[in-house]
C-alpha cells in the first residue's frame, strides 16, 4: 500500500528514535525508502556544498541503520522549500507516502517556514504521516518520539465527515485492514452553527444522519476483516471531541482527510486536521484530495 516512502528527516535529536523504528513503516507496506534532508539556503546563497558536506555523514550513518531493518534506501539532499521539495521527490520515484516529523526543530522549519505542519497541509500532494517529535532540553532528558515500534496500527482513531475526502480516507484504512490494523475508532461530530436557523427537528434529521453513516461504515470496516470496530457520535466541534478521544483511549494512530466539506456547512474544515497534527499525541496520517 505504501511501498516507497519518503522519510523526511530533519536532523534534529528525536530524529534518531524515528529512525531507529522506522521498521514499523513495513507494517504500512514499506519496503523502500528515500531517505530526504531538504537544504535550504534561503539566506546562505553560495554555502549549499558546505551545508550537504555537514549532512552527508549524518545521513549515511541513518541510511545504515535502516538497511539494518531490512529497508532499501536512497538519499536524496535537494535544495529548496521543503514542501515543494518533498513533492518533487515523491513524484520523481513514484511514493506513495511522505514521513514528517511534526514538532521537530531545525533550521529550515523554525527560519523559513515557521509552521512545517501548516505548509505540509497546504502544499504536500500525497499521503503524509506525521510523527510528533519533542526535542527535550538536556536536563528534562533525551529527545522522543510518538513512534513506538511494535503499535502504529494497535488502534486507529478514523475521525470524517463523510464528505468525497473523507470518503477517500476511510478506503485508505480499509486497506489497512490487511496489514494486521487491531481495532479501530470511528469518530463524527455535528457542529451546527448557533446563529444560522433551522427548520424544526433538522438538527435530530442531521444527527440520525451521521449516526446512519457511522453504523454503515462501521459494518464496512468489519467486512474489511478489522476485528474491532467502535463508532461514537459527537455533538459539538469535531477538534474537542477527537482530542477527548485521545485522552480516553490508547490511541497509536489517526487516520484522516484533509480539507473536507460535509453535507452540512463547516462540519470538518481543514484547520481541523491542521490543529489535530499540532496537538496529537500520537502519529497522525493525513489523506489529501485527489485533485491536489
Amino acid at each position: 500500500m505504501f511501498q516507497t516512502i519518503v522519510l523526511a528527516t530533519d536532523m534534529s535529536p528525536a530524529w534518531g528514535e524515528i529512525i531507529a523504528c522506522a521498521g514499523e513503516l513495513k507494517a504500512l507496506g514499506c519496503s523502500r525508502v528515500i531517505l530526504t534532508n531538504v537544504i535550504v539556503a534561503k539566506f546562505l546563497v553560495g554555502l549549499e556544498e558546505m551545508l550537504r558536506a555537514d549532512v552527508r555523514p549524518k545521513l549515511e550513518a541513518q541510511r545504515r541503520q535502516l538497511e539494518a531493518q531490512g529497508l532499501q534506501v536512497e538519499v536524496e539532499m535537494p535544495i529548496g522549500l521543503p514542501a515543494y521539495s518533498l513533492n518533487d521527490i515523491a513524484c520523481r520515484h513514484g511514493a506513495d507516502l511522505i514521513v514528517v516529523g511534526s514538532h521537530g526543530t531545525a533550521l529550515w522549519r523554525e527560519a523559513v517556514l515557521g509552521c512545517f505542519t501548516c505548509a505540509v497541509l497546504h502544499h504536500i500532494k500525497y499521503p503524509t504521516l506525521l510523527i510528533n517529535v519533542r526535542v527535550k532540553k538536556e536536563d528534562q532528558g533525551e529527545a522522543a518520539c510518538s513512534l513506538h515500534c511494535g503499535s502504529l496500527l494497535r488502534h486507529v482513531l478514523f475521525p470524517s465527515d463523510f464528505s468525497e475526502i473523507g470518503v477517500r480516507a476511510g478506503e485508505f484504512l480499509e486497506n489497512l485492514a490487511a496489514k494486521g490494523l487491531g481495532q479501530v475508532t470511528l469518530l463524527s461530530a455535528l457542529d451546527l452553527p448557533e446563529h444560522e436557523a433551522y427548520p424544526e427537528g433538522y438538527q435530530e434529521i442531521a444527527a440520525d444522519a451521521v449516526r446512519n453513516l457511522l453504523r454503515r461504515w462501521k459494518d464496512r470496516l468489519l467486512q474489511a476483516g478489522i476485528p474491532l470496530v467502535n463508532d461514537h457520535f459527537a455533538p459539538g466541534h469535531p477538534l474537542p471531541a477527537i482530542l477527548q478521544t485521545l485522552e480516553s483511549q490508547k490511541i497509536t494512530l489517526i487516520l484522516m482527510g484533509t480539507q473536507g466539506k460535509g453535507f452540512i456547512k463547516e462540519l470538518f474544515l481543514g484547520s481541523v486536521a491542521h490543529n489535530v497534527s499540532r496537538l496529537a499525541t500520537c502519529p497522525v496520517l493525513l489523506i489529501p484530495p485527489t485533485s491536489r
